[in-house]
Order: C-alpha cells, then structure tokens, then sequence
C-alpha cells in the first residue's frame, strides 16, 4: 500500500495530542479526551493496524514472508520496549528514590519493591509500569496479525471478525481478571493483576482486528461510494456531536455519562467503542481534504517516525516527572513553556534523524 501523507499527519497528530497528555504541564486537561470519550490511544492503535493491514493485505499469499515482515517489526517495537524500560529502572528510577519524587516512586513502586523480579517479568511482558504499557501492546497484536490473516484467507473475515468481537464482549464482563485468578490458582504468578499494564489485551484486540479487517480491504478494494456511504457519514456526524456535547457536560446530553463503566477506556467499552468507530468514519473521509488544506508537514514528519518519536516522547516525559516535583506546587508558566519546548524539540529532532537515516537506507 502506498505511503499517505494525511494518515502520517494524522499519527503525528495523535502523538502531539498524547505527549501533551503525557506531560505533567496544565494543557494536559484539554488534550487528553478533546473531540469526544477517545484518547488519542484509540486512534493510534487502529490506525497502526490499518496500515499493517494494508501493507500485508497481499502477503497472506506467502505465510513465510508474512510472518517473517511481521515478526522483524515485532521485535523492533519489543527493542524499544527494552530500552525504555532499561531506562525507567536505571536513570529514572535512581533520580526519583534520589530526589523523593513521589510521581516516579508509585510509577515503579512494584519495581522499587521487587527489582529483579519486576525486571524479569517485565522482560515477558508480564509486568508493565504506567506509560510503559502501550508497547508490549503491540508487540502482542503484532505477532498475533499473521494468525488473523491466515484464519481471514483461510475462513474468511466475517468468522474472524465475530471471534474477535466475542472475545472482546467477554473482556467487558472481566476475562482478564477470571483468568488471571485461575492461574493464580494453578501457577505462581510473579506481579498482580494490577501491574499488568492498564490496556485490557482482550479488549483492544478487537480494535486492532477492525483496523487490520479496514486496512486489507481498502488496499484490496476501492472504498464504497455513493448513498450508503453518505447515510453512514451523517450518522457519524450525529454520534460524534452526541458524545462531544456529553464530553463537555452540556445538558441534557450528559446523560450519557451516567453509566461510567460503559466509557470506560482501558477496558475499551462499548459507549466508547462506538464514539471511536464515529470519529473514524469522520476521519477517514475529511483528513484528505484537511491535508491539501492545511499541508501539515512538522506531523507528517512526526508521524513518518511514529516508533522512535514515540519512545522519546516517554523518555523526556518520564525525565520531566523525575525533575521536576509538580506533587508539591504547580509549574509556573515559564516552566511549562519549557518542558514544552525541549520535548518537541527532541521529537522533532529524532524525527529529522529517522528521514534522513531512511533516504540514506532507502
């Protein structure tokens, strides 16, 4: 599938939208849910299977390069994990014991407690601190994408589709913490449920699935045109503002916030589910028309270098929470500013390095 600048500018967007959530600076209020219940989590996750799933739409042919493609970025995405968590233990973790940040302690908390056993299990994706938790996500979803495919070919995509879904219903009702007891049962578990990483596994595979499913259609097939596609478009636009107006709290529409379990983000709840599945529609058919318009070249520049712009977003967020102790007094403004600053600086700096590292390559 050929490259698209808008879907590049796109995850660029979704990386500003998440480093600004990230960030212990007061913009973060605004940014962390601001069209809707949808993080910028939800779009990134589809969106990365979108695009495995048309990159691999026509792989399922030959399983040996499929796997072997699939499995080279898996363990790329695990490396980074690697690292990142290699420098949450050492530098991170010393400068927070060090200067008695209490925002780092509870981060590593099971690590400071248990190191050797938080580093093992962590290595096997069993433990995930806050914030590391995204990238073992991945790595999972990639090496169970050739699975999905094979089984598409092999009994085709509705099948999938509703084994995906099935599971992802059972995860609403507590799969993940009925299986986790059971072993704990039958095994020794090293960590908790609770040190596992926020993201419920068998609720967000779904997701992923519905963006793999998207993705090996669309570069198999032209996206359908005509009335459906505008009755389809008009309900999105419906459902978004519902769920936007409710966001906001705007009367009566904030009914729909009555039932916090139905919006519930780590879980991937239904509300929540179908306001992401609205706004995708929206940005499916309006982010082309938005790029020509707006010609956002720093996101697509971002967004070309999705992984490593987003492992150094974590580094200088998790360096600004050992920094600086915003648990005693707030950032003034200047200091906000510059937190701000020196983190897309170096997103953009990083991103550079990658273009240039890849025509050199390329």
């Amino acid at each position: 599938m050929p490259r698209r600048p808008e879907l590049d500018a796109l995850r660029g967007l979704l990386l500003v939208l998440m480093t600004l959530t990230h960030l212990p600076t007061r913009l973060n209020a605004y940014s962390s849910q601001p069209f809707g219940f949808v993080s910028a989590a939800e779009g990134f996750v589809f969106l990365s299977a979108f695009l495995v799933g048309g990159s691999h739409a026509k792989s399922w042919d030959t399983p040996v390069r499929l796997w072997a493609s699939l499995r080279r970025r898996a363990l790329k995405v695990y490396a980074h994990h690697v690292g990142l968590l290699l420098f949450a233990f050492t530098v991170i973790g010393t400068m927070g014991w060090l200067a008695n940040r209490p925002a780092i302690r509870n981060l590593l908390d099971f690590y400071h407690q248990e190191p050797l056993t938080a580093l093992l299990s962590s290595l096997v994706l069993l433990y995930c601190p806050p914030l590391l938790d995204i990238l073992p996500l991945y790595v999972v979803l990639l090496f169970l994408t050739p699975f999905v495919l094979l089984a598409a070919r092999e009994a085709g995509w509705a099948k999938v589709l509703c084994l995906s879904g099935l599971v992802w219903f059972w995860a609403q009702l507590g799969l993940k913490r009925t299986l986790y007891t059971w072993l704990g049962d039958l095994t020794w578990l090293p960590v908790k449920i609770d040190q596992s990483g926020a993201f419920d596994l068998f609720a967000w595979q779904f997701l992923w699935v519905l963006g793999v499913w998207t993705g090996s259609q669309r570069a198999r097939t032209k996206a359908p045109q005509g009335r459906a596609s505008s009755v389809l478009l008009g309900g999105a636009w419906v459902v978004s503002l519902l769920f936007l107006l409710a966001r906001y709290e705007v009367e009566p529409f904030v009914l729909l916030t009555s039932l916090p379990v139905l919006l519930d983000k780590w879980t991937l709840a239904p509300l929540r589910l179908v306001n992401f599945l609205a706004l995708a529609v929206l940005a499916d058919r309006g982010s082309p028309r938005v790029y020509h318009w707006l010609k956002p070249r720093v996101l697509v520049l971002l967004g070309s270098a999705s992984l490593p712009v987003f492992s150094v977003h974590l580094v200088l967020c998790l360096l600004s929470l050992a920094l600086i102790n915003e648990n005693e007094a707030p950032l003034d403004s200047l200091e906000e500013l510059a937190v701000l600053v020196v983190t897309f600086a170096s997103m953009l700096l990083v991103a550079v390095r990658h273009r240039r590292r890849t025509a050199l390559t390329g």
